[in-house]
């Protein structure tokens, strides 16, 4: 017997409460007479200011808090967007269910530019996403790449102030809070590829609750699950967190996955792309086997790099921090 009342755990910002009300009508639609209540939960990145979350901070960051929630049974579920989602969950969790997808790519906005191809030189771009500053970087090489942050309707009052002449979002953001007025282009995967799980909303729970897993199988869209479940692969086969450069986009045509993927360095100078196809059954083996092609063919040399260069400024901020710290006490 199901319980009369389940409570969705959310981060507090506008669109994760619009995810989550989406999640909450999905369940009522099936069971009516259960009463479902949002449980907004304010993560640990909401309480941090003037930082560049990319720089310092994994993707578990948006999520943490909504999963000690779970774990603690202050909830029964955790509304997630995928993207966010660390690609090994804590133990005792389980990601149940994805939700339809909706448009996985990224948007460019400008009040001057109609597109980003039209961009002249010295132009600036907000976005603190790693990825999108190296596949950006590598399609137009003479702009300026400068670090944002805050919800959409902040990014969005930036541009308007004219911080910026353009800034990347997310379409499906922009869609689910009513603002897809305020898109420019949606920028090809030629330029572009989304992040893993971008546009899609997934479902966490404890792994033993069996009756909540059951109601919540009755809302997953299995081909998104399918998609997601690719693309997923894909970056725990390349280890990956928000700093690091990678990108993934599964399709779904004919019982057939097509998945694209690519890993780039920071400034976008190398940007290695590549493809596999597969049944939509191999999902999974999809995944790896690209991450490990794109590896072969010089993402390893990359992920090196990357790694040599954050153990270099970590070297560098640390023995700046004691030689002050030695000062104090001399």
């Amino acid at each position: 017997m199901l319980k009369k009342k389940i409570k969705i755990a959310t981060r507090n910002s506008p669109l994760a409460i619009k995810q989550a009300e989406y999640v909450k009508k999905k369940i009522q639609h099936i069971y009516p007479k259960i009463n479902v209540e949002l449980f907004p939960v304010i993560t640990k990145n909401n309480k941090i200011s003037k930082k560049i979350l990319n720089d310092q901070l994994n993707k578990g960051i948006f999520v943490k808090n909504l999963e000690i929630a779970l774990l603690k049974k202050d909830a029964d579920l955790a509304v997630h967007s995928v993207k966010d989602l660390s690609t090994k969950l804590p133990d005792g969790l389980i990601l149940t269910a994805i939700c339809k997808r909706d448009n996985a790519l990224d948007a460019f906005i400008s009040n001057h530019y109609k597109t980003i191809e039209s961009l002249i030189e010295g132009s600036t771009i907000g976005t603190s996403s790693p990825r999108r500053k190296s596949q950006i970087l590598n399609y137009k090489k003479n702009i300026l790449i400068k670090p944002i942050r805050g919800n959409i309707e902040t990014r969005l009052k930036l541009l308007d102030l004219g911080k910026y002449d353009a800034i990347i979002l997310a379409v499906a953001g922009l869609k689910r809070l009513g603002l897809e007025n305020r898109i420019n282009q949606i920028i090809s995967t030629n330029i572009s590829l989304p992040s893993g799980g971008q546009g899609a909303i997934g479902i966490e729970c404890l792994i033993n609750n069996y009756k909540i897993i059951s109601l919540l199988k009755k809302i997953n869209h299995k081909d998104s699950e399918i998609l997601i479940k690719a693309e997923r692969s894909f970056n725990k086969e390349l280890n990956s967190e928000c700093q690091l450069p990678i990108g993934s986009y599964a399709t779904l045509k004919n019982n057939k996955i097509c998945l694209k993927g690519i890993i780039g360095s920071i400034n976008g100078t190398c940007l290695i792309k590549d493809k596999q196809i597969g049944n939509k059954e191999q999902a999974n083996i999809i995944g790896k086997k690209l991450a490990k092609k794109i590896i072969k063919n010089g993402g390893k040399e990359i992920i090196k790099s990357f790694i040599k260069k954050k153990h270099d400024n970590f070297n560098i901020k640390t023995t700046s921090i004691w030689k002050k710290t030695s000062k104090k006490i001399i």
